[in-house]
């Protein structure tokens, strides 16, 4: 839709089950938008006059739960006099979840030394984002653990496992299932990294994770291969990590029904 797209109306839903839910438009092409899990004040969307102060609203980890994440969905209704749509509610959030572990270092020298994991985090995690206004998904906004991880920022958040955790202890040959869940919102720059050593050696295992979509989860394999980076900016060896991946729906929503009756100013 073109021009400044001027709000019509809105109202606070509570939404029980799956009954309709009514609102009323003025005629002509709408844009419906429904946000969820924003507990906001009214004054705090007085400002609200056209769509794109809408898109200006940002989500916050501060503010973000993977038990109850912050969502959105929207939609274009075309002129009548009446309509049904139905929204799907979706989560700006990832999940990156470490399935499974093992250390497999072969013949090098420091064959059958485990790698002894002592933290996994989210390096370059986006904090804040913008998630209504462009089709590629949310756009971020700030980012933690650019480079080594910010634990006291990290701590100040609800939720900080959702970026850092403890390791899981010592890795070998033996494949591990850890089942450690992750949390933030999408960007080309994201990575989980597991940090540790290697005998005396301090190491870092950065995983990209570029191309995930909000709503998704990432589930990981992990094999490591041989000795990690010095430094969680550093790029591994080629051949250090092997990773398989999936990439599966975060979660499934049943769609809301939404019955929108117009009526003319005139």
């Amino acid at each position: 839709m073109a021009g400044p797209c001027r709000l019509d109306s809105y109202q606070k839903v509570p939404v029980v089950g799956t009954a309709p839910v009514y609102g009323i438009s003025t005629r002509g092409p709408r844009r419906l938008v429904a946000v969820s899990g924003l507990h906001a004040a009214r004054e705090d969307w007085m400002e609200i006059r056209t769509y794109g102060d809408l898109c200006k609203k940002r989500f916050s980890l501060a503010d973000d739960a993977p038990t109850a994440p912050l969502m959105v969905s929207e939609a274009v209704l075309e002129d009548a006099a009446a309509q049904q749509v139905s929204l799907s509610l979706k989560p700006m959030l990832v999940r990156i979840r470490l399935r499974s572990l093992s250390a497999d270092f072969g013949a090098r020298p420091y064959a059958g030394t485990p790698f002894f994991n002592s933290s996994i985090f989210l390096g370059y995690a986006v904090q804040e984002c913008l998630p209504l206004g462009s089709a590629d998904g949310p756009r971020p906004l700030s980012w933690l653990n650019t480079g080594l991880p910010d634990s006291l920022a990290v701590m100040q958040l609800p939720f900080p496992e959702m970026l850092l955790q403890d390791g899981v202890g010592a890795v070998g040959k033996t494949r591990i299932f850890p089942g450690r869940e992750f949390y933030c919102y999408p960007s080309d720059e994201l990575r989980l990294t597991l940090a540790g050593r290697v005998g005396e050696d301090v190491c870092y295992y950065p995983v990209p994770l570029p191309g995930l979509r909000a709503g998704e989860t990432c589930e990981l394999d992990i094999t490591l291969q041989r000795m990690g980076s010095p430094d969680p900016d550093i790029p591994v060896q080629p051949g250090a990590i092997l990773v398989e991946t999936q990439t599966v729906p975060w979660v499934r929503e049943e769609p809301r029904t939404f019955e929108f009756p117009s009526y003319d100013e005139s």
